[in-house]
């Protein structure tokens, strides 16, 4: 029995259908496609509130991770460096595009809104875990 709690900010996409998935460290009794998934707010609050029961249909390994890059610029002989974030489920890295995709299935409005969830106030990269996904019934 998959329980989760979500942050106020999460409960309009997930009522409008908009968040289709969460990410979680890995559990020691994960859950896994056919199991029901019970989406909270306010969990062990005497506001908690039921969100959607739903069904898993879906577990993908994350890795959510910044990479920075050294090369010597060949036209300048000087030391540079690339900086990007980096995706990748179930071991592919994600381009930009899906990248921007992900993040909006995830509740967010785009690929920067998310990272600057999973760097602010506390930098919780790297992290690996799953992607929990459900459908609407």
């Amino acid at each position: 029995m998959g329980l989760y709690n979500f942050k106020d900010r999460f409960v309009g996409p997930i009522l409008s259908g908009d968040k289709t998935h969460t990410i979680r460290a890995i559990r020691a009794h994960p859950d896994k496609p056919g199991d029901t998934l019970h989406l909270y707010t306010g969990l062990r609050t005497k506001k908690a509130k039921l969100l959607l029961r739903v069904p898993c249909v879906k577990i993908e390994d994350i890795e959510i991770r910044h990479r920075v890059e050294e090369f010597a610029n060949p036209d300048t002989g000087y030391l540079e460096h690339v900086e990007w974030d980096v995706i990748k489920i179930d071991d592919q890295e994600l381009y930009a595009d899906e990248r921007e995709q992900f993040a909006r299935r995830d509740g967010f409005r785009n690929f920067a809104e998310m990272m600057k969830f999973w760097t602010t106030p506390k930098n919780r990269l790297p992290f690996h875990g799953n992607v929990i996904h459900w459908r609407r019934q």
